[in-house]
């Protein structure tokens, strides 16, 4: 039996089916598609061997920076890491991640264009911050913002990929951008002061993503049918300072915005604000990636259901039930003990929300949504055997 702080040591064998050799390759290495026959799963598996050998050390050390970024990362705008293999003595790693089913930013909005879905533009945004407000409160940068780099899965869900040239860094550091050398900055319609001054922060993250998504919507004709045009703008303004000071202001910024597209009373703002703090109130954390439920069809059904086991009860009786109107995945709730929810909140929220617009009924579940996002997810030591 070993003693507490000795090495655990595994030498059995794990094997891969290899699916696909060539997903795409550059000079960090190449990156495949294989399988797990034992649970029928594909992985994305990312190789580190740069192409030249003077750089084998610090591209191996690039590697090892990916894999502590990403163990911190659980959220479902950005791709999971299952499982790493680090070959020191060749200067070789292995990063094996979460397999994405669908296409990258710029074809998804091309499949946009050839729909006519322009209401899809608007969730891309709302998403994309999401991600980046996420990967923001975890003291990340990306720092290689490009239309690779953004993926939407069959679902419409975005996936943020690729941290290789990410780090971490505090609150309000600057720190200096030693690889703006290696990161192409060519074809972009123009770049923020601080690439000229060679540093890089959370808010140099927010330009590139904006300029990014502003590129893309002019380059396909869609500029006219997005909603948060101002607020780009201000992500992309040249000098950071005229930026909106993090992610989370962008946020607040598009639910600002959101209501006042709806042009609602004040009293109706108060019947969705009881609704959405509710909700809120009962959430403590999501114990995995956090997981909504997108569809305003689906949202009407889960609040019918909600009230209809509780037709008969001054308070909701079952919390979770409640949080289960919006979220689809796991998470840890306050119970009815300590939160009490008044079914009279969710009866008058239901009558103010059921005779809206189908857009607008978007614009309110993508709201709480929004707000849902910044609750924490819970944080899971690495699984051990025993």
């Amino acid at each position: 039996m070993k003693e507490n702080g000795e090495l655990v040591h595994f030498f059995r064998d794990k094997n891969y089916i290899m699916v696909n050799n060539d997903l795409g390759s550059g000079s960090f290495g190449k990156t495949v598609v294989l399988q797990d026959p034992f649970i029928d799963e594909l992985f994305v598996a990312k190789k580190y061997e740069p192409y030249y050998e003077d750089d084998r050390k610090a591209f191996y050390d690039s590697f090892l920076q990916e894999i502590k970024i990403m163990h911190k990362l659980n959220h479902q705008n950005v791709v999971r890491i299952y499982n790493y293999y680090a070959y020191e003595d060749q200067y070789t790693g292995y990063i094996l991640m979460e397999y994405i089913i669908g296409k990258s930013l710029p074809d998804y909005l091309e499949t946009v264009c050839i729909l006519g879905d322009y209401e899809e533009i608007d969730n891309l945004f709302v998403q994309l911050i999401d991600g980046f407000q996420y990967i923001e409160s975890q003291g990340i940068v990306h720092r290689d913002i490009r239309e690779g780099n953004i993926m939407v899965d069959e679902d419409g869900i975005v996936k943020i990929i690729d941290f290789g040239l990410g780090k971490t860094f505090k609150p309000v550091e600057i720190s200096r951008d030693s690889k703006n050398e290696i990161i192409n900055r060519s074809g972009l319609d123009m770049l923020p002061d601080e690439y000229f001054e060679g540093s890089y922060t959370s808010k140099t993250d927010m330009f590139y993503l904006a300029e990014l998504f502003n590129r893309l919507l002019r380059q396909k004709g869609l500029l006219e049918h997005f909603s948060y045009m101002s607020i780009l703008r201000r992500m992309m303004a040249a000098n950071q300072k005229d930026r909106f000071p993090s992610f989370v202001d962008v946020q607040e910024a598009i639910n600002t915005k959101d209501f006042s597209t709806l042009e609602i009373s004040s009293e109706d703002k108060q019947i969705y604000q009881k609704f959405s703090n509710s909700v809120y109130d009962c959430l403590a954390k999501f114990t995995e990636e956090s997981a909504f439920n997108y569809s305003t069809e689906e949202f009407e059904k889960r609040l019918q259901n909600l009230l209809k086991v509780n037709c008969f009860e001054d308070y909701i009786q079952r919390n979770n039930q409640l949080i289960e109107t919006i979220v689809s995945g796991p998470f840890h709730y306050r119970s009815s003990k300590t939160v009490r929810i008044k079914c009279d909140i969710v009866i008058n929220f239901q009558k103010w929300y059921l005779p809206l617009a189908p857009d607008s009924k978007k614009l309110v579940l993508y709201n709480i949504i929004s707000k849902l996002s910044s609750i924490p997810v819970e944080e899971h030591e690495p699984e051990l055997p025993f």
